[in-house]
């Protein structure tokens, strides 16, 4: 049997809500990310509420918005950005009108390097992802999301890579759906060293068992024609013809030496200078 005070606490709760304000004050609302960037149907759960940010029952808003090409809106509030393209949503209810911007970003490409090398100890590298929308025009207001296959091997800190060992992983740069893959290979340099080299004279360079990569440039006056060449001793590694620049991979089994020579010309050869560097490499 109900208590005359259990039936007066139920009659002033259902006095205070007939007494509630229902006069609609502003919108509440989950904001709309800075760019929606998929074709993905989405709400922003609105509601209605009074001065007091007190929600209102009895209220629904109302839903309209365009250009129809770029945000398709329906009756229960659900929406779809259908291209790239800015749009406005309007949300309305008991003469409360409110209009809101809404950014599609929709992307139909990313664009990444065909691959990427990093050095251990290096500055970290910028992958540098563009995404892009319908015509190739680059997206504006978007952030392409980079993610590394193995964080033991590359890092990967907003769009800077770093190498933490030597090794091959993937990067991939991610928006809306859309995802590219950048093979990346981290080196260790093992040398790095100016060179110069007078007509006939070599340089040595000693290199302990493992896969490298060397790469070599000389500064020489074009008219010459003249280069370096790269001969081998303790290792298989193939001789390189005389040339200004040298980019090759070999294995050494066994410590070796790598001699890098500035061929003689019959005392007509100029001086050479540049650059030698080695890294290990992944095989």
């Amino acid at each position: 049997m109900r208590t005359p005070l259990t039936i007066a606490v139920a009659f002033l709760s259902a006095l205070a809500l007939a007494c509630a304000d229902k006069t609609p004050a502003t919108f509440k609302y989950d904001p709309p990310p800075a760019a929606v960037t998929n074709t993905n149907y989405f709400s922003l759960h609105v509601s209605v509420v009074n001065k007091k940010g007190e929600t209102i029952a009895s209220q629904s808003p109302t839903y309209s918005g365009g250009p129809a090409d770029v945000l398709e809106v329906s009756a229960n509030g659900n929406l779809r950005c259908a291209k790239t393209g800015d749009a406005t949503l309007s949300l309305s209810a008991g003469g409360l009108s409110e209009p809101g911007a809404l950014k599609c970003r929709v992307p139909t490409e990313i664009t990444v390097p065909a691959e990427l090398h990093v050095v251990i100890g290096a500055p970290p590298t910028a992958l540098n992802p563009r995404a892009l929308g319908e015509g190739g025009k680059p997206l504006d207001g978007v952030t392409v999301e980079v993610t590394s296959s193995d964080p033991s091997i590359a890092t990967v800190d907003g769009d800077k890579v770093k190498g933490v060992a030597v090794g091959k992983a993937r990067l991939q740069s991610s928006l809306g759906g859309i995802t590219s893959v950048t093979p990346v290979e981290v080196l260790e340099k093992v040398v790095s060293e100016p060179v110069t080299l007078r007509e006939g004279a070599s340089r040595s360079f000693t290199l302990q068992p493992a896969y490298y990569l060397v790469v070599i440039e000389t500064k020489v006056d074009p008219r010459l024609k003249q280069g370096v060449t790269v001969g081998w001793s303790g290792a298989g590694c193939p001789n390189q013809l005389e040339n200004t620049s040298h980019r090759f991979n070999c294995r050494v089994d066994e410590t070796a030496t790598m001699i890098v020579t500035n061929p003689k010309l019959i005392g007509i050869g100029a001086t050479v200078t540049g650059t030698v560097n080695v890294f290990r490499a992944p095989d």
